[in-house]
């Protein structure tokens, strides 16, 4: 099972889920394996990109007053912690209104257009190509 066939099951599940602090649980673990998965962003840079254009995440981390300095996307278990400290602060609205978001990415992905996903597999890296380019020997 993919990243996004875990993620359109997590969020599958939530929703039935009336318990605030059990629904607060599970968003724990969709926002964990939404930062995670190299499925959806190859990069680090991708993530940040992706908070920065969308607007519904723009005003939720506003809201919470988290700012999301650049030392955080250099690593994503570093992010994954912050997007905790907000998950817990949030209000049950709001998280429900981050997860559409997230839902409508997940299943968006499943139809086969890639938008966050920036890294083309088949575009072939500036350094290898020096290397190609230089190589000693025959």
């Amino acid at each position: 099972m993919d990243d996004l066939e875990k993620l359109r099951h997590l969020l599958q599940s939530i929703k039935n889920i009336k318990n605030e602090d059990i629904f607060r649980s599970e968003s724990y673990s969709i926002f964990v394996l939404f930062l995670l998965s190299t499925e959806i962003f190859t990069y680090n840079p991708n993530i940040k990109e992706f908070l920065e254009k969308n607007s519904e995440f723009n005003s939720f981390l506003i809201k919470y007053e988290m700012e999301l300095k650049e030392y955080l996307f250099k690593s994503r278990t570093v992010l994954i912690g912050r997007f905790i400290r907000i998950v817990e602060k949030a209000d049950i609205k709001d998280l429900k209104l981050i997860l559409k978001i997230i839902q409508e990415i997940a299943f968006f992905e499943s139809k086969g257009s890639k938008t966050i996903n920036n890294g083309n597999k088949n575009e072939e890296n500036y350094f290898d190509s020096l290397l190609g380019q230089f190589k000693r020997g025959n």
